[in-house]
């Protein structure tokens, strides 16, 4: 089956119509092809409430056959079915007989009105002696002849549950009703059967009324044809087909094994020398693999040297040296900070948070972001420890870089590379009067924040990183919209986290907003903590509207009932081919918000659905 983010809208619509559904559907006439009829097959799968399904006078052939067989091989409710008046041949009628081997729900099945011949009906005669549930079948006005009949009269002889069977205004002959006939001598659960209009003749019909069962006295048996022209023809046509195809079989089957033959030599031969070549390239495999260690050693060592230069490069002249970016981050006079703020003075302020307040500053070189820590807060003092130890270690694109810091007393300053876009939560506020963000830059800022935070958290081989802060307030625009992670004042680190282990906090700080369920609740911290957080980032970039459970849930409902584009930020600007990006969007976010841990995506997954 087609995955939902690749189905079109009308498979969208009909997948989600069918998937939702309860007890009877009925949508016959609509013009399903096998397109949808393979979203609908898709729903049935997962659907546990719909008994009856209805289908009729629709255009499904046998590709759709064939997805709604695989369907009924797991749906555990449905005990209706009709696909009556659409365009299944044989290898669809093939598909659905398998399907019937292991399904153990359906009591009734209408394929009346198709394009079933004989293969299609000896497949189905197969799949009638094991299937223990099915008790009515319909294959009235279908192509059926003799060879289908009597397949499914040898079915009849074993099957203990069938006792509704249509053939009418098929093609079946004396020979067909004959074999049927003798079927009834040891059938005894039938008690309906339908062979009027087919093309027997006293001889066939009096062997069924000479078995003495009730259902053969109807006077419909009379009711029958000769046939047409036209059927004599398709009939001619088939037998033709059949020995014609036949022949060439066995004229292939004759080749084949001779191609065989010289295979089984050529293959000897070839056997010996792969041989010889196996353990010359096993020689060769151990020698490459130990190569290749040693280049992935050096290309580890070459790309963190690279992003180290890239932040290097960006604030080269800024205060403190980073000519060895390897060591600790450099600590600079207190003095230095107050003069270049002017005292802090409140023109200086680009904004403030829980531990302290922000500000511009004109250094030589570029600009640069000084965040003042409140001296009033012991909590500060644990914030301005973690984040200088955090991001000291950090050299990533989309990592904010510390450029030095000052303590003096209980004075502490960060200085950081300076953002002249401001944060994410700005921009959709669009403070100052600020121009909306593209679709194209809000699809960047996702990825972007996705490559830091899976760099935060594979950054370090012996343990993993939790930032429990992670929010459009921290995340940070630099002149291009390149977006920066920052805000590192409340990371934590677990020993050997793998993705079902987590690490236990007595203390649970953070934005509530962007907690999930088992951090807010228990205080339980996994690896998948921090990926709920970017769901709800992902909601505010398409949405703009405040995050929190109010904005998930009301996206919930709007992916429900598929007035997503409703709840869009009023400002975006839209092609086709973006409100489709949007949709897919939209999808990552609510996996990502997911309340069970283990059902959420990994930041590494992550930025495989959102690289360009």
């Amino acid at each position: 089956m087609v995955s939902y983010k690749k189905m079109t809208k009308r498979q969208r619509e009909w997948y989600d119509y069918v998937k939702d559904a309860s007890e009877v559907l009925s949508v016959g006439a609509n013009q399903i092809g096998d397109a949808e009829a393979q979203a609908i097959a898709g729903a049935l799968k997962v659907n546990t409430t719909l008994h009856k399904l209805f289908l009729r006078q629709n255009r499904i052939g046998n590709a759709g056959a064939k997805a709604i067989a695989e369907a009924l091989k797991v749906n555990k409710t449905l005990t209706d079915l009709s696909l009556s008046g659409n365009q299944i041949g044989d290898a669809g009628a093939h598909t659905i007989a398998e399907a019937l081997k292991v399904n153990t729900t359906l009591k009734e099945f209408y394929l009346y009105q198709n394009q079933i011949g004989d293969v299609g009906a000896q497949a189905i005669g197969e799949a009638l002696k094991v299937n223990t549930t099915l008790a009515g079948l319909d294959l009235d006005w279908n192509q059926i002849g003799d060879a289908g009949a009597q397949a499914i009269a040898e079915a009849l002889k074993e099957n203990t549950t069938l006792d509704t069977l249509y053939l009418s205004a098929n093609q079946i002959g004396d020979a067909g009703a004959k074999a049927i006939a003798e079927a009834l001598k040891v059938n005894k659960t039938l008690t309906g059967l339908d062979l009027n209009r087919n093309f027997l003749t006293s001889t066939g019909i009096n062997a069924l009324r000479q078995t003495g069962s009730t259902i053969c006295n109807s006077k419909d048996l009379d009711q029958q044809r000769v046939p047409s022209s036209v059927e004599l023809a398709q009939i001619a046509a088939r037998a033709a087909a059949n020995v014609a195809e036949i022949q060439q079989l066995r004229a292939k089957l004759a080749t084949k094994d001779q191609e065989l033959q010289q295979l089984r030599s050529d293959l000897a031969a070839k056997d010996q020398q792969l041989t010889a070549k196996d353990q010359a390239l096993a020689a060769k495999d151990q020698a490459l693999a130990a190569k290749d260690q040693e280049l992935a050693a050096q290309a580890h060592k070459l790309q963190s040297a690279l992003d180290r230069i890239d932040v290097l490069e960006h604030n080269q002249a800024a205060i403190g040296s980073f000519s060895n970016f390897d060591g600790p981050v450099p600590q600079v006079p207190l003095a230095t900070l107050v003069s270049a703020t002017n005292n802090f003075a409140t023109d200086s302020l680009l904004g403030e948070g829980a531990f302290g307040r922000v500000y511009g500053a004109s250094l030589p070189g570029p600009r640069v972001a000084i965040k003042k820590l409140s001296a009033e807060s012991k909590q500060g003092t644990v914030e301005f420890k973690s984040e200088l130890d955090s991001l000291s270690k950090f050299r990533h694109a989309n990592i904010i870089a510390i450029l030095s810091y000052a303590e003096e007393g209980d004075e502490r300053c960060l200085v950081y590379e300076f953002m002249p876009n401001g944060s994410v939560r700005d921009r959709l506020n669009r403070k100052n009067n600020t121009p909306s963000l593209t679709w194209a830059q809000r699809h960047r800022i996702a990825a972007d924040v996705a490559r830091g935070m899976h760099y935060v958290q594979t950054a370090f081989p012996d343990h993993a990183l939790f930032h429990l802060d992670l929010k459009t307030d921290n995340v940070l625009l630099d002149a291009y919209f390149n977006a920066k992670v920052s805000d590192f004042g409340l990371v934590r680190a677990a020993q050997h986290l793998d993705d079902k282990s987590y690490l236990r906090t007595q203390t649970v700080q953070g934005t509530a907003a962007y907690m999930c369920p088992e951090f807010f609740d228990e205080g339980r911290m996994t690896i998948k903590t921090d990926v709920y957080a970017f769901g709800m980032i992902l909601l505010e970039l398409v949405t703009a509207a405040k995050p929190g459970n109010r904005l998930k849930e009301e996206m919930r409902k709007a992916v429900k009932n598929q007035a997503v584009l409703g709840m869009l930020d009023s400002a975006l600007k839209l092609t086709e081919a973006e409100r489709q990006r949007v949709g897919e969007f939209v999808t990552l976010a609510m996996e990502c918000l997911e309340g069970f841990a283990d059902d959420r995506p990994s930041f590494g997954q992550l930025i495989a659905h959102l690289d360009p």
